[in-house]
């Protein structure tokens, strides 16, 4: 019964196998962050850049697991004291989504979820004003680890794909403990082709 079974389980490795896919994916972030404390800053959005590959592991005929590396372009704009303010907070971000979909085909609608870990790439402050512009890299007042989560949805229709995904981000991203604490908060939209 034990040769059985393990004849079962070999013989069923290679389909498990051949389910596992690859792809690119790149879209538009809608960026900005948030601060506890008062007065809020008020916050808008940085329109910016998300692009990467990603992997799927089939998990049954509906389930499976998705890890993906990203850069993404987030931060804030802020318009403040006369001066059009933006704040450009580059990552590496890898998401790791568990990802249903309702139908098993391969084609239609999928939900995910999962948590996101980003690693800072770089980070800079501008300011446009009266004509003039100044820019400053604050690369050491931003913690180079970010942790957050990610949820939404996307269609699928053979190897194209569009998703929709907002990244609740958890941890603080100032590294000054005396200032408020800032998070992240980005919507983005997706395109992608598996193979």
């Amino acid at each position: 019964a034990l040769a059985a079974r393990t004849v079962q389980l070999a013989g069923g490795a290679p389909a498990a196998a051949q389910g596992v896919s690859w792809g690119v994916k790149g879209g538009v972030n809608f960026a900005t962050l948030s601060a506890d404390g008062e007065p809020k800053p008020e916050f808008q959005y940085r329109i910016g850049l998300i692009a990467g590959g990603f992997f799927t592991w089939p998990m049954g005929s509906h389930l499976d697991v998705q890890p993906e590396l990203l850069f993404s372009q987030q931060g804030a704009t802020l318009d403040a004291f006369g001066a059009d303010s933006t704040i450009k907070t580059d990552y590496l971000v890898a998401p790791i989504l568990v990802r249903y979909k309702l139908n098993s085909s391969g084609r239609g609608l999928v939900l995910f979820g999962g948590p996101s870990l980003a690693f800072k790439v770089s980070a800079n402050a501008t300011a446009d004003f009266g004509g003039g512009s100044v820019s400053d890299d604050i690369s050491d007042e931003i913690e180079s680890f970010d942790f957050g989560l990610v949820f939404g949805a996307g269609w699928e229709a053979g190897r194209l794909s569009i998703d929709g995904r907002y990244t609740w981000g958890l941890s603080r991203i100032n590294v000054d403990q005396a200032d408020p604490q800032t998070k992240h908060r980005v919507i983005a939209v997706l395109a992608g082709v598996r193979f």
